[in-house]
């Protein structure tokens, strides 16, 4: 087998941001492709990681570089990885009994593989506990949702459920508060006096929040929007609701 083959179950990381987190984090990377042009201060800090985890790293032309990372935005620099493992429901749980504050994300059904990774990104950065995704949304902790989470997915617990409705009744049975972003919504975001547990549902792309899980929330949030807009981005619409909780709260670094 050449050294630029994959081997099955492997998954890919680039950008410099991503590959750094991966490291960082801990996660089993078993090597790192750079261009040979490849310098700076974020390329130096990833070849020391390299060296502490003990990966092997390798310089490839960067035409290489692009076909092994499958698109040319690879910042110099990819990782084979193993895949993103998934966190234990009973995990979130038992978190949310050491803290007095919590949230957790819920995506119900997201489709598109961007939002996914935005999504997670943001949440990182909020200070989020855990994200909960439904199993479809699951199976999307693909190459580009790595990539659009800037390696946020190494950092956050993420629980693919396969009895999301089950699991948010489960969340609300230990404290937490279940707020669902819904255009149609009967409290305006900036109204809304968030829980200090609270669970963010996000629904799908088209569709909205499921008929299960609109019947299972305790409150619809709309943002309130001007003129003839009636809604935005899942993504951008996650992230105002975590911020505005994050305002609430305090800093999301806890300072």
């Amino acid at each position: 087998m050449s050294s630029s083959s994959r081997t099955a179950g492997e998954g890919t990381a680039c950008g410099r941001r991503a590959v750094a987190e991966a490291l960082a984090a801990g996660h089993p990377v078993n090597r790192i492709y750079f261009a040979r042009q490849a310098k700076g201060p974020e390329i130096e800090r990833i070849k020391e990681l390299a060296r502490q985890r003990q990966v092997r790293f390798d310089f490839v032309d960067v035409g290489k570089l692009g076909n092994l990372a499958g698109t040319r935005e690879h910042q110099d620099v990819v990782a084979r990885l193993s895949p993103v493992g998934y966190a234990r429901f009973e995990e979130l749980l038992e978190q949310a009994e050491k803290v007095e504050r919590m949230a957790v994300v819920a995506l119900d059904q997201l489709q598109h593989p961007h939002n996914v990774g935005m999504i997670l990104r943001t949440a990182a950065g909020a200070g989020v506990g855990g994200v909960l995704l439904t199993a479809r949304s699951g199976r999307l902790i693909s190459d580009e949702v790595v990539r659009a989470s800037s390696g946020a997915v190494f950092r956050i617990p993420i629980v693919a459920s396969s009895h999301f409705q089950r699991d948010l009744e489960a969340l609300k049975a230990n404290g937490f508060w279940v707020y669902g972003l819904d255009a149609g919504g009967e409290d305006e975001l900036f109204a809304v006096e968030w829980a200090a547990k609270r669970v963010l549902v996000a629904g799908n792309e088209t569709k909205g929040l499921s008929r299960l899980v609109r019947k299972t929330v305790d409150a619809r949030v709309r943002i309130p929007l001007a003129g003839e807009m009636d809604s935005l981005n899942v993504a951008m619409a996650t992230g105002i609701a975590l911020f505005d909780g994050v305002r609430q709260d305090g800093r999301a670094d806890g300072r």
